[in-house]
């Protein structure tokens, strides 16, 4: 074996050591899927510069650029859910979204909770005739359905470990009759309201638990569904060790997403994978984090493994680059052998 053979053969295994070393550093988030999401997230991470409420100050008349704002048709079946519950004819986007909450929450007899982990379609028949479906099942679904409705909406999410998938997820929608956006716990069936009995939006809920806890009260979205909270105490309590990690899905499209190719090619395979899938085809939304004071570590922790991820993904490619040169210059040094020296 020549040197020339010997030297892009060291190439080879120096290119495979570096991508394998590279990937190596990431396995700790693959140990769950909590630390998943966090890897998720921190990949889908919207940096807009804005610290406080000042970056979701918009409303459906000033809708950001890159906000992924659902533009396609709605599924029929959706629409024709639309129509039984006779949305057209309710005076108010409130009214409507309470009765889409009712719908998911009042279908089935029992509501036994879990991850559905599947297309749009059959998350929505799951809720309603299996009583399946965790708080992110039910945010696509009240998402696809207020769409259907026209109601605007938009999704709120807050986690326990450092924006990982440790956390929760709630719908907001924006009543136009009253020109404000109002929450919705819809897992929970529950809604947030003040000393006007009015439903608060995202960030008066947050700004209130912060600095008037005592002047919010919690009511049942329906009252014939099982309570969210047995302990409506234990309910508060929840809510308070989210807030300092608040973050939105920068995006509603439910139905795009649905039918992205490779969405569907890879969703049959594992939610990973479909996850995976949307963000290569670029139909995954991102994630904006409402970013002050009290969350500066969890904001800069989670950047910083963002600019991990890109200098793994930097690595890889240089690696990929360096065994196709390698292999190349080993095979053509391979052939200029006599045959005798090949071995």
């Amino acid at each position: 074996m020549s040197d020339t053979v010997r030297f892009w053969r060291r190439g080879i295994w120096l290119s495979l050591l570096a991508m394998l070393l590279a990937m190596l550093s990431l396995a700790p988030y693959f140990t769950s899927s909590t630390e998943l999401v966090r890897l998720r997230h921190a990949l889908l991470l919207s940096e807009t510069g804005d610290r406080g409420d000042a970056g979701f100050a918009w409303t459906p008349a000033n809708i950001p650029a890159d906000f992924m704002l659902e533009r396609a048709a709605p599924y029929p079946e959706f629409t024709d859910v639309v129509d039984r519950l006779g949305l057209a004819a309710m005076p108010t986007d409130w009214q409507r979204a309470v009765a889409i909450s009712r719908h998911l929450l009042g279908s089935s007899p029992v509501l036994s909770g879990g991850a559905i982990q599947s297309d749009l379609r059959d998350t929505y028949q799951r809720i309603v005739k299996q009583g399946q479906g965790y708080c992110g099942d039910f945010v696509r679904a009240f998402t696809g359905l207020a769409i259907a409705a026209g109601i605007p909406v938009r999704a709120w999410a807050f986690s326990f470990d450092g924006f990982g998938g440790h956390g929760h997820i709630w719908p907001e929608i924006y009543n136009r009759q009253l020109g404000r956006w109002q929450l919705l716990d819809v897992f929970n069936n529950a809604y947030l309201v003040g000393a006007d009995g009015v439903a608060l939006s995202a960030i008066e809920v947050r700004r209130t638990m912060l600095e008037n806890p005592a002047s919010l009260r919690m009511l049942p979205l329906y009252p014939g569904a099982r309570p969210g909270f047995a302990i409506e105490e234990k309910g508060w309590d929840y809510y308070r060790r989210g807030l300092g990690q608040w973050s939105m899905l920068w995006g509603n499209n439910v139905f795009s997403y649905d039918q992205a190719s490779l969405v569907r090619a890879f969703g049959s395979v594992s939610r990973s994978l479909e996850q995976f899938g949307g963000i290569v085809q670029g139909v995954y939304p991102g994630v904006k984090i409402l970013a002050d004071e009290s969350n500066q570590d969890q904001v800069a922790a989670i950047q910083r493994l963002r600019w991990h991820l890109f200098v793994v993904a930097g690595i890889i490619l240089a690696a990929l680059l360096g065994l196709l040169v390698a292999l190349a210059g080993w095979w053509q040094a391979r052939a200029n052998l006599s045959p005798a020296r090949r071995r």
